[in-house]
């Protein structure tokens, strides 16, 4: 980077190394900008490093180009290898009628994923594991990565494009008037660019209006924890009774069971907690919870158990464009559960957008939908 007498001058600023960060910052300097990325603590430190293991579809009309995309974008990615074809989704439940009502339903919505009842008397065959009476929807879905693995990959990625990743400072929005014109480092340090884009998760909104008066995300607290398991299912297993798209009901959050296996670790989950979480003392719930589902869990060691704040707009959908009032500032941030399975087209998307090959995000997704930071 040249230097002047403000400090450091690069062509656009990324703050955050998740996923979104780093996609943003490898296919903005795939446009032949110079690009700088900010990251506090480390490359996936927080969500996109901590979570169960599993790309899928998410469902929502709104997000499902971006999650197509972002498979298409992962087999470009040198480095990472998905599966050929998905391990298929089992939506467990005790509830055997509202597992026939959820298959019906999307059945309905979405026949694209081919949505399959398995009756408790079927399911001993397909996943030998899972305890008698346990009734499911099977979806066509799920691609198994192993946590960070995606994030450290886009990354890697992004230096060889040039990017210089800095880890280890926080950084602010340098503003003049209603403009961003760079960051500020934790150390005081400034960097000049003529774009800014926050990729922060859940402390975004702080990023971008430090007043505390804009907060269109919020943080929704997951804890996961590595089991060893003799018997792994070979289908990724959720509880139907989380719900966690777009317009569910807030008291829909709590504890809801969850198994990944990726790359040969098991990952059982999961928490959506509004408040951070002992996640210690989390772990025997989630056991407790999960041995109900398959029983061998009550008897499984335990790992160290992950904790992280997934970042949760008001509406279930993410940010992705300018910051209504301020030129040059920039947002991609609020995928809640979603990031690492749409957050790699989400970067390539604020990237487009900053180099005005598209002239604005679709209106699901347009920052503007929340208003104006009062800064």
């Amino acid at each position: 980077m040249s230097r002047n007498g403000l400090g450091a001058t690069v062509d656009a600023v990324v703050i955050g190394g998740g996923i979104v960060g780093v996609a943003a910052a490898a296919h903005l300097a795939r446009t032949g900008r110079r690009v700088a990325l900010i990251e506090q603590t480390e490359i996936a430190a927080a969500a996109s490093g901590r979570n169960s293991g599993v790309v899928q579809h998410p469902f929502d009309p709104a997000l499902v180009d971006l999650h197509l995309e972002t498979l298409a974008l992962y087999r470009s990615l040198e480095g990472l290898t998905l599966p050929a074809s998905p391990v298929g989704v089992l939506n467990v439940t005790h509830d055997v009628d509202g597992a026939r009502r959820l298959t019906a339903d999307l059945l309905a919505t979405h026949p694209q994923l081919r949505p399959s009842f398995v009756p408790p008397e079927q399911m001993h065959a397909l996943e030998p594991a899972v305890a008698a009476g346990v009734a499911a929807c099977r979806l066509d879905i799920g691609y198994t990565v192993a946590p960070a693995v995606a994030t450290r990959t886009y990354a890697d990625w992004a230096r060889r494009l040039g990017v210089d990743i800095r880890i280890g400072s926080g950084a602010g929005v340098w503003r003049d008037g209603d403009r961003a014109v760079g960051v500020v480092l934790d150390s005081g340090d400034r960097i000049v660019a003529a774009d800014v884009v926050v990729a922060a998760g859940p402390w975004t909104p702080l990023v971008v209006d430090p007043s505390g008066a804009w907060r269109p995300i919020r943080p929704i607290w997951g804890v996961v924890a590595p089991i060893d398991l003799a018997d792994r299912p070979r289908h990724v297993l959720e509880e139907a009774e989380i719900a966690i798209e777009p317009g569910a009901e807030s008291d829909a959050l709590g504890i809801a069971f969850s198994l990944v296996t990726a790359d040969g670790v098991s990952t059982l989950g999961s928490t959506f907690l509004e408040e951070e979480p002992d996640a210690d003392a989390l772990v025997p719930v989630l056991v407790r919870h999960g041995a109900t589902f398959v029983p061998s869990i009550a008897t499984a060691a335990v790992g160290q158990p992950r904790r992280c704040a997934r970042p949760l707009s008001s509406d279930g959908r993410p940010l992705v464009g300018s910051v209504p009032g301020m030129r040059g500032l920039w947002v991609a941030a609020g995928h809640g559960p979603w990031g690492i399975s749409t957050g790699p087209a989400s970067g390539r998307l604020v990237a487009d957008l900053v180099d005005g090959r598209v002239a604005g995000p679709p209106s699901a997704l347009d920052p503007a939908r929340f208003g104006m930071p009062p800064v």
